[in-house]
């Protein structure tokens, strides 16, 4: 018999950031998969993440545009996993274990402000023209 589910919601996840969630190239090829929460671990796709390797929990709340978005960040000894749902899933409630919640503002990598100057640019390009 499998062991039950406690929540369930998809969600786009990445382990190439490593400090407070931001726009940039790493969420554009981020993993889009289930996260599932168990009694004892933390599944997205194959990863899994067991409650007591986890170091550190921050639940970071912000805004893309007007839509609220949760981005959960799970930090083990080996590597820092980021996890961004919709508005509609609230994943912390169901976590067995101390998040911490902290509401930023998302900050632009280079690359995520150089393709917008360039869409910018380019829809000038086009009305002047």
């Amino acid at each position: 018999m499998s062991e039950a589910r406690l929540y369930r919601a998809f969600c786009k996840a990445t382990k190439n950031e490593g400090a407070e969630p931001r726009y940039s190239h790493n969420w554009v090829t981020a993993r889009r998969a289930w996260f599932c929460i168990y009694s004892d671990r933390v599944e997205c796709g194959d990863w899994i993440i067991p409650f007591d390797q986890i170091e550190v929990s921050v639940a970071y709340r912000a805004h893309q545009m007007f839509i609220p978005v949760l981005v959960l960040k799970l930090v083990t000894p080996e590597r820092s996993y980021q996890f961004g749902f919709n508005p509609w899933a609230n994943p912390v409630a169901y976590l067995p274990i101390e998040t911490r919640e902290e509401k930023i503002r998302l900050k632009y990598s280079v690359f995520s402000t150089a393709i917008r100057i360039m869409l910018v640019a380019y829809v000038l390009y086009l009305w002047l023209r």
